[in-house]
Order: structure tokens, then sequence, then C-alpha cells
């Protein structure tokens, strides 16, 4: 099976299973509480698979993780838009008339 190479979704598996293992919350009631199948949850922490945004919206709402956390983790954006060729889009600037 392909593991997941994207070094951000690496660092939120990892934080959601941590925050799972914390909380001692079973998988199983995890994904039943989430309304996903259990296989879901443990490709994302076993970095196996990149979930949809809304099932990973689901998955940490059911864990009672608040999902805007996963953008507060420390993490080196920066090098990461380097490292993905990721620039800044700059706004076009106002035409006058």
């Amino acid at each position: 099976m392909k593991y997941i190479e994207d070094k951000y979704f690496i660092v939120i598996a990892d934080h959601v299973k941590a925050f799972i293992d914390e909380k001692g919350i079973d998988i199983a009631d995890l994904a039943a509480a989430a309304n996903v199948d259990r296989k879901q949850i443990y490709r994302l922490i076993n970095k196996e698979n990149i979930p949809k945004l809304s099932t990973l919206v689901r998955i940490l709402l059911a864990a009672g993780l608040e999902p805007s956390k996963l953008f507060s983790i420390k993490f080196d954006f920066e090098t990461y838009m380097s490292d993905n060729n990721i620039l800044k889009a700059i706004p076009k600037r106002k035409r006058s008339n």
C-alpha cells in the first residue's frame, strides 16, 4: 500500500493519532461516532491515505478535536512551500478608470 508522502499530512496523522491515544478513544467507537468506516481512520493514523477534508473533519469532531487546531500545529510552512514549489499569489493591481 502506498503511504502518505506529504509532510504536512504526516504531521496531521501523527497529531490525530496522539490525540486519540491520549484520550483513550477506541477506533471502532470513533468510527461509529463519525459515521465513517473504521478503515478510514486506520488508514489516516497509519499514514496510508489522505482522507477527504469532509471525512477528516468528521473524524476530528467525533474525537473532540477542534479542526482549526490542525492549522496551529508547529510546522515550517515556508520550507514546505519551497519544497513543493508553492508560490504566493500576488493580487492584481486595481485598475484605475
